[in-house]
């Protein structure tokens, strides 16, 4: 019995306490993880914006922006005004897809791409709409789509965090715990 106190006190990763801890924060992770494609979802049809000037009143949704997009191009446009308002509508578009692949992929996070580069675009559309709306408007709270964006892109970075070890695409562990020897 002594033999055994000392072994364990020496290989802590197999300690009760810490694999009880980490299979807690695997329990949280796995909950938040499936957190982040509602709350996209969800955001992108609550208002991002308001409108400038005479159209103060009116709340532009990530729908809504999709469409008004689609009725400018209905426009005479050159070219390239064309092909970004084509990159502005896809770019939009894509945070309701990503939320999609988030929601659908969660439960096989380690085994497809598709969930991690689905993720990262979340972070990286809610970093870009947080930017504009902090130039555009100042340091205040968000429209409610907009936090709800911000919310699914934390959601998913805090599930990356706190399982370091399930991040290769093919399931296996980058710091295998060290078993009994």
């Amino acid at each position: 019995m002594l033999s055994m106190n000392a072994a364990s006190s020496v290989s802590q990763a197999s300690s009760p306490s810490r694999s009880s801890a980490r299979e807690t924060w695997k329990r949280r992770a796995a909950f938040v993880r499936l957190g982040a494609g509602p709350l996209a979802i969800a955001g992108f049809f609550l208002p991002w914006a308001h409108g400038p000037g005479p159209f103060a009143a009116s709340e532009f949704t990530g729908f809504t922006l999709v469409g008004f997009a689609g009725r400018l191009q209905a426009l005479d446009l050159s070219v390239a005004q064309g092909g970004m308002l084509w990159a502005i509508r896809l770019a939009i578009l894509g945070v309701a897809i990503a939320g999609a692949w988030q929601l659908l992929l969660a439960p096989v996070h380690r085994m497809h791409f598709g969930y991690r580069l689905s993720g990262w675009y979340l972070v990286g559309a809610a970093g870009l709409c947080g930017a504009i709306g902090l130039a555009r408007s100042g340091l205040e709270v968000p429209p409610p789509g907009l936090m709800c964006l911000a919310f699914a892109a934390a959601c998913f970075l805090l599930a990356w965090i706190a399982t370091p070890g399930e991040r290769n695409i093919n399931g296996a562990r980058e710091n295998p715990s060290p078993g009994p020897e």
